[in-house]
């Protein structure tokens, strides 16, 4: 018997719940905002107990529409890799992507394994923040006493699946950019030889599951405290960017998926591993499936930094529904547009550093004048951002016959006139707008677990994209 499912989508500054029928009939939603901590030199991490406190206060916001649930599916920001007690308690903050605590530990196993070796076997090289492998030996260099406690070294779904059942378990999506997992096999396994160099015995990572497994059923306390029925089953779960690439279709060889978040990320589905230094390779939750990961770390977040230095006196509603709009509104309108963007300043998109480089690489502007005016800048880190991902559909399109429909999500995109920024500067693709697409993702992950049926091409999101913005 189908039961409702609850899908939860942990993101990098906030968390969502929607519970949905089993036909993906979105019942209701809740949502909580949050704060990551960002240190000196770099660090970038989050309390776990931030997520959970998130999570408890969603579900008593919907508390009347639990009732019918019987599946918990996650959607989840990867890494957040998290060292636990055998208990699954928390001994450190969660270690979040844009980190960049560890690049000393990146380039000294790249050297000491071999980049092609990690090209061949894991399809990615390890940098710091979004490779655990990088993470975990900051951890047993620079906090042995956590290294020595931690029963398990999880991510954001670890944690979760761990506190609501009492189980370990994490999946080959989040688990394929760690430069430890099998990537090119996606065959539930570790690699071994390189746990073996890098010293981290195979018990301290948490045993591997499809995402759509069920781990277990909510413990009993757990159901409770969240206000759900005991008799849930709770998935494994996935990456929330390949998630949101499952509810936009992208199934078959050659579908591209942006998503405009905190983070600008680019998918290309592929059907074979094709590994690079310039971009990483996640597991789908489809069989027999690849994504090409391209991130660009300060998407989104570029935007809330120039707000905040920039546009101080607007809030938020001011500026993403008003400024913004009217800025890019101004330039479209411009009757020369081409000469416009000449004059605009060079922006270097690395406000959030880079995932494929070892160097701590920084943002900037270049080409400034005494006519630059802000709007002038905010145009320059739009354009800059937009380029950046614009570059890899261009190398993606060299290696294999790629598609002119592109799925967008997030909030970004929802902002009016940056789907017209993206055909200007991404490319001449068709941009359809997609609505909360990993937590749909993760619904569609509950549909699977009690389907007992996962097709590996695009049946499953028709008509869950549409064109334009809603």
């Amino acid at each position: 018997m189908s039961c409702d499912i609850l899908a939860v989508d942990v993101g990098t500054s906030a968390l969502k719940i929607g519970v949905f029928s089993p036909t993906l009939e979105k019942r209701c939603e809740a949502q909580r905002t949050y704060i990551p901590h960002m240190y000196d030199r770099g660090k970038v991490d989050i309390d776990p107990e931030v997520w959970w406190q998130a999570l408890g206060a969603c579900c008593a916001e919907v508390a009347s529409d639990l009732a019918g649930v019987g599946v918990v599916s996650l959607s989840v920001t990867t890494p957040g890799l998290t060292p636990m007690a055998d208990d699954g308690r928390a001994l450190a903050p969660a270690v979040l992507f844009l980190d960049g605590r560890s690049h000393a530990q990146s380039a000294a196993i790249r050297t000491q394994v071999g980049e092609r070796r990690f090209l061949a076997v894991t399809c990615n090289l390890p940098v710091s923040g979004g490779s655990s492998l990088s993470s975990i030996l900051w951890f047993r260099d620079e906090q042995p006493e956590v290294w020595a406690a931690a029963a398990k070294f999880g991510h954001c779904n670890t944690y979760l699946v761990k506190r609501m059942t009492g189980r370990w378990a994490i999946d080959p999506s989040t688990t394929s950019i760690t430069g430890l997992y099998n990537t090119a096999r996606n065959d539930l396994t570790w690699n071994r030889p390189i746990l073996e160099l890098a010293g981290i015995p195979e018990e301290k990572l948490p045993p591997l599951l499809h995402s759509h497994e069920q781990v277990g059923g909510l413990l009993p306390p757990i159901a409770e405290e969240l206000g759900l029925p005991r008799r849930c089953a709770v998935l494994c779960g996935a990456n929330d960017a390949v998630l949101a690439a499952l509810s936009g279709g992208l199934t078959e060889p050659g579908d591209i998926n942006i998503i405009s978040g905190t983070c600008d990320i680019a998918n290309v589905c592929i059907d074979r591993p094709i590994a690079s230094a310039d971009f990483n390779i996640r597991c789908h939750v489809v069989p027999g499936r690849w994504l090409t990961f391209f991130v660009l770390n300060a998407g989104g977040a570029a935007l809330e930094w120039f707000h905040r230095v920039a546009c101080s006196e607007l809030d938020d509603e001011r500026f993403y529904t008003e400024y913004l709009p009217r800025v890019l509104d101004g330039f479209f309108r411009d009757p020369d547009p081409d000469a416009r963007e000449a004059r605009l300043p060079d922006y270097v998109p690395y406000l959030g550093g880079s995932r494929y480089s070892l160097d701590p690489l920084r943002g900037g502007l270049t080409g400034l004048t005494l006519e630059t005016a802000r709007e002038d800048l905010l145009l320059s880190i739009v354009r800059g951002n937009a380029t950046y991902l614009g570059r890899h559909l261009e190398d993606m399109a060299q290696l294999v016959p790629i598609g002119r429909r592109v799925g967008i999500s997030g909030g970004a995109a929802r902002i009016r006139g940056m789907l017209d920024a993206r055909r200007r500067w991404t490319g001449e693709y068709d941009y359809l707008f997609q609505d909360q697409s990993s937590l749909l993702g993760a619904a569609m992950l509950g549909q699977v677990s009690q389907s007992g049926w996962l097709p590996a091409s695009g049946q499953l999101a028709s008509g869950v994209v549409k064109e334009g913005i809603p």
